[in-house]
Formats: C-alpha cells, sequence, structure tokens
C-alpha cells in the first residue's frame, strides 16, 4: 500500500486569520501597561474602588492607576475557557481556542415586520419570535434578544426579554440588563429553570452582556453588573465599543490600545472580586463616517478591528472572546445586507472569535430582521466547512479508489464515493440547478426563498416549553419583580 504520510508530516487542518506578529502584540500590552499606570481610568463604583485600594492600586478620587503586578495577577487567574449549557444542562459550547459558536444580537429598538415589510417599534412578542426561529435554525448556536421588549418600568422589560427567549428555546442566552440589581433578578431566573445556584454553576445556561464607557470609563451600573456576575460565577461579557474618531483615537493601533486599557481594567476588578470567575475579552470598533457622523458596522474597519481583538484575546492573553458578525448597515433584508453579513461572518470566523453575535442586525444595530438570521445560519453552514480545513486521512487521500478507478473510469458505483459524497456541503437556499429546473420550480429569488422559511418556521415550529411548575415560579417572580421595581420607581 502506499506510504500516505510522511513520517513526523506537519499538517494543518483549521485555517486561520492573522494580522499581528508576537512583537506587535507585545507592543500593544506594554503600551497599555503605561496607559493604565500613568493615564488611568475612571471607575465610578464603591465596591470597584475599594476592591482596587485594597488590592495596592493608586486611588484618587474616582481616578485608578493600576500597577503592572495587579494586570499579571488578573491574568493568571482568567479563565481560558468557558463552558455554557443548553435548557437541559446538556453542555454545548465550548468556548476556548477558536472554537466559534455563532448567535443573535440583543437591543434593537426597532424591528422590520415580516408581514407588513414595516420598519416598528420592539416589543416583547419580536423577542420571542427571534427565540423561536433561533430554536429552530441548525448553525445558530445561542441567542440574544435581538429586540428590545419595552416596558413602562425600564428593567423590567430585560426581565421578559430572558422570559421570552428562555420559554422559546433552549439553547444558551446572553442577556442584556439594567442595574446590579436587575442582573441579579435574571440570574435568579436562570437559577429556577435549571434547579438552583450550583445547579447554574454546573451548566451555566446563561451569560450577561455590559459594557465600557469609552474613553477609559467604568461606569456604575456596568460595574455592578459585572461584579454580581463575579460572585454569583455567571460569565460576563464586558465589552468595549469604540467610534474611531469620536470616543477613540482615529487609527486602528492607537484604539487597540485604548480598547485593551479598558478590557483589562476591568478584568482586574472582575478577578479581584471572584479570582477564577469566567470574563470575556472583545467588542466592537468602527470607524465614524465624518460625512454622516454615523456608526457603521458594514465598513471594512470594523471587521479588521474585530478580527484583531479576537487575535489579541485568544493568542496573547488566551482567553475566550466576544465578537460580532453577520450584522449589516443596509436598512432591509437586500443584497447589501446579504453581502456585508456573509464576508463579516468570514472574517471573524477565521480570525477565530469564540461567541459571535449580532446576527440579524441591520441599520447599524438600530433594526432587528429575522430573515437576516435565517440567511446567516446558510452562510455559517458553508463557513463551516471552510474552517475544518483539509481531512487528511489515508481514506481522504482515497489512493486505493484512484488505483480501482483507474484511466477513464467514473467514480459514481465506487464505494469511497458513497462513504464520503455527503460530507460535501448541501444547500437548498441557494440555486445550484439548471436554469429550467429552477424556472419550472417558480424562478424565486434568494430573498424570496429566505422570507419563506422564515414564515414556515414561525408557524410551523413549536418550541420545547418549559416544565409546567417552571413557567409558573416564572410567573410568581416576574410579579414579584414589577412590584418591587414599580415601587422603587415611585419612591424616586
Amino acid at each position: 500500500m502506499y506510504p500516505f504520510l510522511k513520517p513526523g508530516m506537519n499538517i494543518q487542518l483549521t485555517p486561520s486569520l492573522k494580522y499581528l506578529t508576537q512583537g506587535q502584540m507585545e507592543d500593544i500590552h506594554l503600551a497599555t501597561l503605561e496607559v493604565l499606570e500613568n493615564t488611568g481610568v475612571y471607575v465610578a463604583n464603591e465596591e470597584a474602588l475599594q476592591l482596587l485600594k485594597e488590592a495596592g492600586a493608586i486611588v484618587k478620587g474616582n481616578l485608578v492607576k493600576y500597577p503592572e503586578f495587579l494586570v499579571k495577577q488578573a491574568l493568571a487567574t482568567v479563565p481560558s475557557r468557558v463552558v455554557m449549557a443548553n435548557r437541559d444542562g446538556e453542555r454545548v459550547m465550548f468556548l476556548e481556542g477558536r472554537r466559534c459558536y455563532f448567535g443573535t444580537g440583543s437591543s434593537n429598538p426597532y424591528t422590520n415586520d415580516l408581514y407588513t415589510g414595516e420598519r416598528r417599534i420592539s416589543c416583547k412578542q419580536d423577542v420571542v419570535n427571534g427565540a423561536i426561529v433561533t430554536d429552530d435554525l441548525p448553525n445558530i448556536d445561542f441567542l440574544m434578544s435581538m429586540c428590545l421588549a419595552y416596558h413602562d418600568i425600564p428593567d423590567m422589560g430585560y426581565i421578559h426579554e430572558y422570559d421570552a427567549m428562555v420559554r422559546n428555546s433552549k439553547k444558551p442566552i446572553i442577556v442584556s440588563c439594567g442595574s446590579g440589581q436587575n442582573c441579579r433578578d435574571i440570574i435568579e431566573m436562570a437559577e429556577t429553570v435549571i434547579g438552583g445556584p450550583d445547579a447554574l454553576r454546573e451548566s451555566m445556561i446563561l451569560a450577561v452582556y455590559s459594557e465600557c464607557t469609552s474613553p477609559l470609563q467604568h461606569v456604575n451600573d456596568a460595574l455592578q453588573k459585572t461584579l454580581v456576575c463575579a460572585e454569583k460565577w455567571v460569565p460576563v461579557i464586558h465589552t468595549v465599543g469604540h467610534i474611531q474618531g469620536a470616543n477613540s483615537p482615529s487609527t486602528i493601533a492607537g484604539t487597540l490600545i485604548q480598547a485593551n486599557a479598558e478590557l483589562l481594567s476591568v478584568i482586574v476588578i472582575h478577578q479581584l472580586k471572584q479570582p477564577g470567575a469566567p470574563i470575556f475579552y472583545g467588542g466592537t470598533i468602527s470607524a465614524m463616517d465624518m460625512r454622516t457622523m454615523s456608526y457603521q458596522q458594514g465598513n471594512p474597519e470594523y471587521q479588521l478591528c474585530g478580527a484583531l481583538l479576537a487575535e489579541i484575546g485568544i493568542d496573547y492573553y488566551k482567553m475566550p472572546v466576544f465578537n460580532t458578525g453577520g450584522g449589516t448597515d443596509a436598512k432591509v433584508f437586500d443584497a447589501q445586507a446579504a453581502a456585508e453579513g456573509t464576508y463579516s461572518l468570514l472574517m471573524t470566523s477565521m480570525a477565530g472569535g469564540n461567541l459571535i453575535h449580532d446576527i440579524g442586525y441591520l441599520d447599524g444595530g438600530l433594526v432587528a430582521s429575522i430573515p437576516q438570521v435565517v440567511f446567516c445560519d446558510e452562510v455559517i453552514g458553508m463557513i463551516k466547512p471552510l474552517l475544518n480545513g483539509v481531512p487528511w486521512t489515508e481514506d481522504d487521500l482515497a489512493m486505493s479508489a484512484i488505483q480501482k478507478v483507474g484511466p477513464g473510469g467514473n467514480y459514481l458505483k465506487n464505494k469511497h464515493t458513497l462513504r464520503n459524497y455527503r460530507k460535501l456541503h448541501q444547500t437548498d437556499m441557494f440555486e445550484r440547478r439548471l436554469y429550467n429546473a429552477w424556472i419550472s420550480d417558480g424562478g424565486k429569488t434568494l430573498e424570496q426563498k429566505v422570507e419563506e422559511r422564515t414564515k414556515w418556521i414561525l408557524e410551523n415550529h413549536k418550541p420545547e416549553p418549559l416544565k409546567p411548575e417552571v413557567a409558573a415560579k416564572l410567573d410568581e417572580l416576574i410579579k414579584k419583580y414589577e412590584s418591587g421595581y414599580r415601587k422603587a420607581l415611585e419612591k424616586n
């Protein structure tokens, strides 16, 4: 038999996208240390300030200067992986290395109505619809709310968003929330679903989203959420959100340094609260369009900077990374939305982002589009074979099949073909047939196929419901929270 592999042969199975040398990442790290030690970060939370002061930081009012040893200490205890579970407690997302998982975004104030085409204010039913569709799609691994569930009591909207998601999908959930108390309440809901605090820590069905306030600030509400998550061992995503030329430098390298300073400074606080608690690196960086002063999600710099953050987080700090893909600046699901969604997903996948969110975002994150999610699910199915690289076993090299078929033969009846042809990607969404076959089947465009599939899922897919006793407990908690929030609102 042909000796198909040379002794000691190196095989690359997984492709990757790299922009930075180790020396460049070291430059960013050292420059970040200088920012943290000399410029400092504004911290607007008393508990965080006390933790930092006791640990050896220089605290003057709300301005904190971080000695290098605090950063080293935090990086020594921060986890290199986070594992999340579905609603049944099954561990399904291993957020480590360059493993990629895909999900929707959150908090869009508007929705493009699937049936009327109207751009309108979002509501809880839109969150329900997004959860139902996400639950059915094979390549969407987790969900965020996609839409705001508006409520006359602000923090209750987040309660209803989690309620809508957890009742309509078994997949892992990332939530947005308002205050620290709001974060505690949503965690309590997750504990109710999974069976208590210990069960939640063992099977983490929830992660919490938060943000820095650039440049170089951590506001009270955001730090409250981060500290609650550290205390409860719930993964937290405390991201950066930069607009180059507005709240960060107009150069990519300068923005990376500022972003890194913001991320490392909150990681220090988080690890001081609970060494070893799970937290993600990453965020978004976009260039401002100085002609319109608008935030852009489809521009090349946005994707490049996301890839750079992923590279720094994964390769230099060995941390799980929260990244974006599948969003667009298009106003409706059209050719622009498809193009920007596709190349953004390919970029962030090749960069190795672990939690890839914002699938379904239109208009730079202002509008939710379920058809965009359905389209991106199909694109992810095409990307996954690219991420797997080239299999390189004896059967893959097919030497026996080549010998058996020989010159002028064909492989249609060969057993090797039967074993392997199903591994090739198949699609029903993208048209691969001849023109006459397409016409005879209605000549449907991609947009029409996506809309039809989206409506079919909404009208036919039935997510597995919560157990009645768990649903009843959630109802009781929601009533309790609303009463408490309303009293607090009236008091203030």
